[in-house]
């Protein structure tokens, strides 16, 4: 049969019938092979009748099989079976079992070996004992939502799948406030995978959901029964509620009552506790990097201080702090909105969580409302301290040399004590480590402050009361004199009534006290003076003025501002005991805000922002708030005095014209309203430029307001004088200034050195352009009376002076020779600028005034001082250079008073360079003295000759003192006796009946009423008087003519008595006759 197999088919020949026939032999060949084997296969088949399945689940299959069929079957065949792998076994006997197979794929083959070729049967089939399972999955373990999606899987197919017609009849089972909704079943692979959703309960708000799959609800294909594993469990959890986090630190805190209420405080000094923790309330999906990221600070950076080991399930998270400066407000504020829980649900904001870092010790310092040297029995002592400081007490304070009368906690940073002295040297300080700040650190040693006590040198004392006695004396008699001479004017005794019996005197008056305010000044000026010229300047402060308000209790306190940098004292108005209770909310009845975390600003208020320490020489006081309390004083006074002098004015001229005789029409020019207003006007400039300085400073609202009101005011008045000086006196539209020149005089060198320091002492008068502003221009007249303006020229061709040779004398005759002459261009530029005297001295006042309100509560400057040594060198300098007064006496005076300021001024710069010793301070503030000693003497003997040369002027004949202040009484002695007894009181003055009227009268009328009558005119008059007085020499023995002289004021009415009796001589020397002619011109200008 081999040999057939191998047989090949017949060779292919080109004719068709061979071919045929080669085809049909070779099929009958195979034909015949193919019914031999088939009759040989049917003895040795084999025929599997036991077998498992082709899936199988059990483990132990048994094999039966059957070789041929009953009729043929092989008795000589021998059998062997084989399991995958293994060695083939004899299974001869049809039968063949097998145990505890692996689930898998397996192979079981028998052969049969006989007399024909070895014949095989192969079985494969499957063995699964495993039960099917399922996994059970959803959307989201963790949410905030009301379902969730859930998925089955299993993990083989499951005949049936998950199978779910209602809630209650569904192979997903779910326990908890929650069911699965059978509608939303969805097969996602059949028999293996599923959906469906889960609907949490909408009334609870947080819980859990278990989902679980029936027990035995499906098989596989191997018949196993669906086994439930934990897999086939699951675990829904939902929440609804906010989500918190707690940020915490380890630093300290504790409860300070703070601004009326007790607060939470957060302070530490130690690095260590500069650490941070969030807890939250659920776990966070968020890294610690993204927490970090999350949180930001205002003061250094957080670097991670937990492990991933260390969160507690992604609930705790704890940061360092690292770079923080040494004194720091640290807030840490989290972005809430970038952290999310395992729900999806947002942290919640949190307030940010703020702290204080400060590792400085407090400094402290000791000062005193008196420096260093002080008269008071109960002397006030601050103590600041850097930061505020907790636990500090009296106890804390080392005194010696003194006794502590009261202890004042003004705040935690600021004491308040009061020492009143045992010994005259008195030594205060604070002890190291007494006392602790907020974050515990401990305080540092204080300066040790040295205060001396003593008692006001008699020098300052005896000075300043001679000189407030000698003022007041002068002021009362100038007063009675001025009184007197309205009263006599008034009621016409006096051919015309005129303001420079008057004036004079009350320019000079003015001028004093003027003086006397500037040194009162300079005590405040931020420099340290000597103790007895401090003392001395406390003494004139009434002539500012400022006292203590009558409705102030407590101690006494020195005037505003008291100078911190002299040594004089100031003490507290609230005294000892006048202690503000400070509210501390109870702790049984809080506030709303009780154990409230203080924000960053409140720390920086509380704690940071009163970190400035006083220089230790001085504090400023802590009753006057924001200046309104030195404003108050000054102010009121100021009012009270002003207003009473006011009132007492307009009284007395109430009383003029209630006496003034009805027949007479003289007008009370010396005591116009309100020319004395002017004068109090020039007068309160300073005192209020200090107090609105003052209120500036103070930096309140309505302070600042005021202030600037105030020193708008100032401000406004000065551009009105200049306005003044500029178009009323330098454009000439309102006054004329005209004065005497004497060309070709000789002089002596003593008289021309005095011409170049003090002048030319020419005779001057102000006249007016316009008669209707005669009144106005009166009352102005302190602005410009005693000074010298753009000159106009008269007589500018009479020849020589008191030594003249009056042989040689002449007067031109010509009309045009005796008109006013033109000033040269250069003096016209010079009377322009002397003019303005009066503004440049208004102008340091207002300096000095705000100096003193800015400087006066600071530290040592010597801007101040630099500013008036440049000023009052500036106004001494222009004195000097252009003598705009028109008296040499007035010009001496005034350059003495200014040089004496300017020296004083000097003094205050060189103390505050030098560092001088108590003998060297002594010795200085004794030359202070001298200084103000020397200007004051030379202005007071100034003012005392003016009002004696006014008494002499009561008396126009003799020039008498004695019978000028007998005249002087009897017009004090007028306002008192009623008019029905006047006839009788006139009978008993001594002076002659009434003096006729004559030609020279005219001449003394037409001096007073210059201001109404042309040029012309006086020039008239002039030239008359001139020519008499020139023209005696040529009379001889014959009667003389009348004499000039006579022109002097006359009395009118009953006081008439004649004069000229030295004209009734038959010849005069040339020195009585110019004297004469002085006398004329006298008339004409006033009296010196």
């Amino acid at each position: 049969m081999a040999a057939l197999l191998k047989l090949h088919p017949p060779t292919r020949t080109n004719k068709a019938g061979l071919i045929t026939y080669s085809w049909a032999i070779w099929l009958f060949i195979v034909g015949l092979l193919c019914i031999q084997v088939e009759s040989a296969s049917l003895k040795d088949s084999i025929k599997l009748f036991k077998k498992p399945e082709l899936i199988s689940n059990s483990d132990s299959p048994t094999f039966a099989f059957q070789v041929g069929d009953v009729e043929s079957s092989c008795t000589n065949c021998t059998s062997s079976c084989k399991l995958d792998d293994l060695r083939p076994s004899n299974c001869s006997s049809g039968e063949i079992s097998y145990t505890k197979l692996q689930d898998g794929n397996h192979t079981f083959e028998v052969c049969i070996n006989g007399s024909h070729p070895i014949h095989c049967v192969t079985y494969n089939w499957t063995i699964d004992t495993v039960p099917p399972t399922a996994t059970v999955t959803a959307s989201t373990s963790f949410t905030n939502g009301s379902s969730v999606s859930v998925y089955v899987s299993f993990s083989e197919p499951c005949g049936g799948g998950i199978r779910c017609l209602s809630v209650n009849d569904c192979s997903l089972l779910a326990y908890g406030p929650g069911n699965v909704i059978p509608s939303t079943l969805k097969i996602i692979k059949p028999n293996r995978e599923f959906s469906i959703s889960l609907n949490m309960s909408t009334s609870v708000e947080y819980g859990r959901v278990v989902l679980v799959t029936d027990k035995g609800f499906c098989k596989d294909a191997a018949g196993n029964q669906f086994t439930r594993t934990k897999a086939s469990w699951f675990f829904v959890h939902f929440d609804r509620r906010d989500v918190y986090v707690d940020l915490r630190t380890r630093i300290p805190e504790q409860l300070l009552p703070l601004d009326n209420n007790v607060r939470l405080v957060q302070a530490t000094n130690k690095p260590k506790n500069l650490k941070l923790y969030l807890y939250f309330t659920q776990p966070i999906v968020n890294t610690s990097a993204e927490v970090l990221k999350s949180i930001t600070v205002n003061q250094g950076s957080l670097i991670s201080a937990t492990s991933n080991n260390d969160t507690l399930g992604n609930r705790r998270f704890g940061f360092q702090f690292v770079d923080v400066a040494n004194v720091a407000i640290v807030t840490a504020r989290l972005d809430s909105g970038s952290v999310l829980t395992r729900q999806g649900t947002p942290v919640s904001p949190i307030a940010p969580v703020t702290f204080l870092f400060d590792s400085q010790r407090p400094e402290v310092r000791l000062s005193a409302k008196s420096h260093m040297k002080t008269q008071q029995d109960h002397i006030p002592v601050k103590i600041k301290f850097r930061k505020p400081v907790f636990g500090f007490n009296m106890s804390h304070l080392s005194i010696s040399g003194g006794q502590m009368q009261g202890f004042r906690e003004i705040s935690k940073s600021i004491y308040s004590v009061i020492v009143q002295p045992t010994e005259d040297t008195i030594l205060l300080h604070v002890p190291e480590n007494v006392t602790t700040d907020v974050a515990g650190n401990t305080n540092l040693r204080s300066n040790i402050l040295r205060l001396l006590h003593y008692s006001v040198p008699t020098a300052s004392l005896a000075l300043s009361c001679s000189t407030t006695a000698a003022f007041v004396l002068t002021a009362v008699v100038a007063t009675l004199l001025t009184i007197s001479t309205a009263s006599l004017q008034n009621y016409g005794a006096f051919a015309t009534p005129s303001p420079l019996l008057t004036s004079s005197p009350a320019r000079i008056l003015f001028r004093i006290v003027c003086h006397i305010q500037i040194f009162a000044l300079s005590g405040w000026l931020a420099v340290p003076l000597p103790l007895e010229y401090s003392e001395f300047a406390k003494g004139l402060r009434w002539s500012i003025p400022y006292f203590r308000l009558p409705w102030e209790t407590g101690y006494v306190k020195p005037v505003w501002p008291m100078n911190p940098h002299s040594y004089g004292s100031r003490i507290d108005d609230s005294g000892p005991h006048n202690h503000k209770q400070v509210k501390v909310t109870s702790i049984d009845n809080p506030d709303p805000i009780y154990g409230l975390p203080l924000t960053a600003m409140e720390y920086m208020s509380f704690f940071e922002s009163q970190n400035t320490m006083p220089e230790a020489e001085y504090v400023t006081d802590l009753n006057d708030s924001h200046g309104w309390r030195d404003f108050t004083r000054s102010m009121f006074w100021l009012a009270v005095i002003c207003g009473g002098l006011i009132i007492l004015h307009i009284l007395f001229i109430l009383i003029l014209k209630l006496r003034k005789k009805k027949d007479k029409e003289s007008t009370i020019v010396s005591v116009i309203f309100p020319r004395f207003e002017v004068f109090l006007v020039i007068l309160s400039v300073p005192c209020v430029s200090a107090a609105s300085a003052s209120l500036l400073k103070g930096g309140s609202a309505s302070g600042i307001a005021v202030g600037v009101l105030l020193l708008g005011t100032v401000i406004f008045l000065i551009l009105a004088l200049f306005m003044f000086l500029s178009i009323g006196i330098s454009s000439g539209k309102l006054l004329l200034y005209k004065e005497i020149h004497h060309e070709d005089q000789k002089m002596h060198w003593y008289q021309t050195l005095i011409k170049v320091t003090l002048g030319p002492g020419k005779r001057g008068q102000w006249t007016w352009i316009n008669t209707s502003n005669s009144k106005w221009l009166t009352i102005l007249g302190p602005l410009f009376e005693d000074l010298r303006g753009p000159p106009k020229y008269m007589l500018s061709q009479i020849v020589g002076g008191l030594g003249y040779d009056t042989n040689r004398g002449s007067i031109i005759e010509s009309d045009d020779e005796n008109e006013d002459a033109e000033a040269p261009f250069v003096q016209k530029v010079f009377g322009i600028l002397r003019i303005y005297y009066i503004f440049l001295e208004s102008i340091k006042r207002v300096i000095l005034g705000i100096l003193v309100g800015t400087f006066s509560r600071s530290g040592y400057s010597e801007t101040p001082t630099k500013t008036l040594i440049c000023v009052t060198s500036f106004q001494l300098f222009f004195m000097v250079l252009k003598k705009p007064f028109i008296k040499k006496k007035v010009q001496l005076v005034e350059i003495i008073s200014v040089s004496s300021q300017l020296a004083i001024f000097v003094t205050c710069l060189v103390l505050l360079r030098k560092n001088l010793s108590t003998h060297d301070q002594t010795k200085v503030g004794i030359a202070m003295l001298c200084m103000f000693l020397v200007s004051f003497i030379a202005q007071i003997l100034n003012e005392w000759n003016s009002l004696i040369c006014q008494i002499k002027q009561l008396d126009p004949d003799n020039k008498s003192l004695c019978m000028g202040l007998k005249i002087a009484s009897w017009g004090i002695l007028l306002l008192f006796v009623p008019i029905r007894f006047m006839k009788n009181i006139e009978r008993q003055f001594p002076l002659k009946a009434r003096m006729r009227e004559d030609t020279l009268g005219a001449v003394s009328v037409g001096r007073f009423k210059s201001s109404s009558t042309p040029d012309r005119p006086w020039m008239k008059q002039l030239r008359d008087i001139a020519k008499s007085s020139f023209s005696r020499e040529s009379h001889g023995n014959g009667t003389p003519p009348t004499d000039p002289s006579s022109s002097n004021t006359k009395w009118s009415g009953f006081w008439g008595k004649r004069s000229g009796s030295s004209s009734q001589a038959t010849s005069m020397d040339s020195k009585s006759k110019s004297k004469g002619m002085y006398k004329d011109f006298e008339a004409i200008f006033g009296s010196k």
